[in-house]
């Protein structure tokens, strides 16, 4: 094999393997938790800046057992909700001890984890565990992973021309020449 070849070929497959690696990492998960109280006639957020088809898995719990409600709002819903307009909300869960919520973002936005008092228990004092799971996706892992690939194919093709290139050709040696008809009855004849 001719060595530009190899380098070729070494070169592929180092770009297939960085590829793979940014095809992997492409996703990735990381996890919170937090232990929160919700003082009497407040509620607790927290912000969570999300990218397109991002999601957040959020399960919760009263620690003495009473009643919490939890609702995802966006930046605009937020906004609104601390102007003291009315309350509006993308996705909740209600009046419950413990819960668990799934939400993908449609859009990029800041979006906020509200948790807020139970029915009836506004003016209580709840202690709240919350864990929350964030699968995000980085989209410059993808390019670089797609262009890697890219660059492996071309460094792949040119290994096979190079190598298609440099094999030799068979050379066909030469036959000595045999005798004409007419010479062999000459020298036949004398």
């Amino acid at each position: 094999m001719e060595l530009r070849t190899s380098r070729l070929l070494v070169s592929a497959i180092v770009l297939l393997g960085f590829s793979v690696f940014s095809f992997v990492t492409y996703t990735s998960s990381i996890s919170h938790q937090s232990t929160f109280s919700l003082q009497p006639g407040l509620a607790y957020d927290i912000p969570s800046t999300l990218n397109p088809s991002d999601s957040v898995t959020v399960t919760f719990q009263e620690n003495s057992g009473m009643l919490v409600s939890f609702y995802v709002l966006s930046s605009a819903q937020y906004a609104s909700y601390l102007a003291k307009n009315p309350f509006s909300y993308l996705s909740s869960v209600t009046n419950v001890a413990s819960g668990g919520f799934s939400f993908t973002a449609i859009v990029q936005d800041t979006y906020y984890l509200f948790f807020d008092h139970g029915t009836g228990l506004a003016n209580t004092v709840e202690t709240v565990y919350a864990l929350r799971s964030y699968t995000t996706h980085i989209a410059y892992r993808l390019y670089v992973g797609i262009f890697l690939l890219v660059a492996a194919g071309v460094d792949l093709y040119y290994a096979y021309r190079t190598s298609k290139r440099s094999r030799p050709t068979p050379s066909v040696s030469p036959s000595p020449p045999s005798p004409s008809p007419i010479a062999s009855i000459l020298c036949r004849v004398r």
